[in-house]
């Protein structure tokens, strides 16, 4: 049971609500004051000065645009009325959060469909030899559509995909920044680094991969592998083995194994300058 001083709140919160054209708030506090007028104990000059409180945040509810678009003579609200004024305004409340709910959504798939073009056309300006103008519009759709969730994550899977390995690792980094546990953002920086010949940021790449979202066969079966081209021969052996130990079916993590031993014990473990890491393809750790 609502008190009378609940009852004032109420109808505060709906006009301040109507003032910043929120219809659905507005709505939403103006029929729980009147609900709390129905079922409260509230009587006498106390009610008397309720009543004229709503009839005020009622004026202020007419004025909204929508509302008088629906209601072109306005709302109306009669004393000894408010039960069957409750229920107009909660069902006003819920056909108009339905209404605005599917306008949302209608919006929403405009958007992605707006998003969709431009992703395919980007990729179509590659394709035609057109690079500059690809990252150029990379570079716009990451800007226009920064409130979708992983969307540079997805702009730099997509330049990884198609060969532009550089291009694609700033939109990684970000992704990273936003979420730190991104697979796919990991993965694909990981890919661009190797596609770039870097190996030993591609390794530390798989460091911060390791990091964030755990060790796993496949990391350290790829860090063996970016090792093997430093001829790093200690750390080819132990990410090897750490991806031998997590799958003993994994006979090319054994291979590495196999071939760093002999050069560990014969003292020719020393660490080489060149070497190209592996080019991989695969966006899926």
């Amino acid at each position: 049971m609502a008190t009378a001083k609940e009852i004032r709140e109420d109808i505060a919160r709906s006009r301040a609500y109507a003032k910043k054209n929120n219809y659905l708030k507005t709505l939403s506090c103006l029929a729980n004051a009147i609900r709390g007028l129905v079922t409260s104990q509230v009587f006498g000059a106390e009610k008397f000065e309720i009543q004229s409180h709503l009839v005020e945040a009622l004026r202020d509810l007419n004025k909204m645009k929508m509302i008088q678009k629906l209601f072109p003579a306005g709302l109306k609200y009669q004393k000894g009325k408010e039960k069957a004024f409750y229920q107009t305004l909660d069902r006003l409340h819920k056909k108009l959060a339905e209404a605005m709910e599917k306008a949302r959504l209608d919006r929403q798939r405009k958007r992605l469909a707006v998003l969709d073009g431009n992703l395919i056309k980007a990729a179509q300006l590659i394709k035609a030899g057109t690079p500059i103008e690809a990252r150029t519009l990379y570079a716009k759709i990451s800007e226009y559509f920064v409130d979708i969730d992983g969307i540079n994550s997805d702009i730099g899977n997509r330049m990884v995909t198609m060969g532009l390995f550089q291009e694609a690792v700033p939109y990684l980094r970000k992704a990273l920044d936003v979420q730190n546990t991104d697979a796919r953002a990991h993965n694909a920086l990981i890919l661009a680094f190797e596609g770039m010949h870097e190996t030993e940021q591609a390794i530390g790449a798989i460091k911060d991969a390791m990091r964030w979202l755990g060790p796993s066969e496949n990391l350290y079966l790829r860090a063996a592998k970016l090792q093997l081209a430093l001829s790093d021969w200690g750390e080819v052996y132990n990410n090897a083995k750490a991806a031998h130990d997590r799958n003993p079916l994994n006979t090319e993590a054994a291979k590495l194994m196999k071939q760093a031993e002999p050069k560990i014990f014969t003292g020719s473990g020393s660490r080489g300058s060149g070497g190209r890491a592996a080019k991989s393809h695969n966006l899926d750790f």
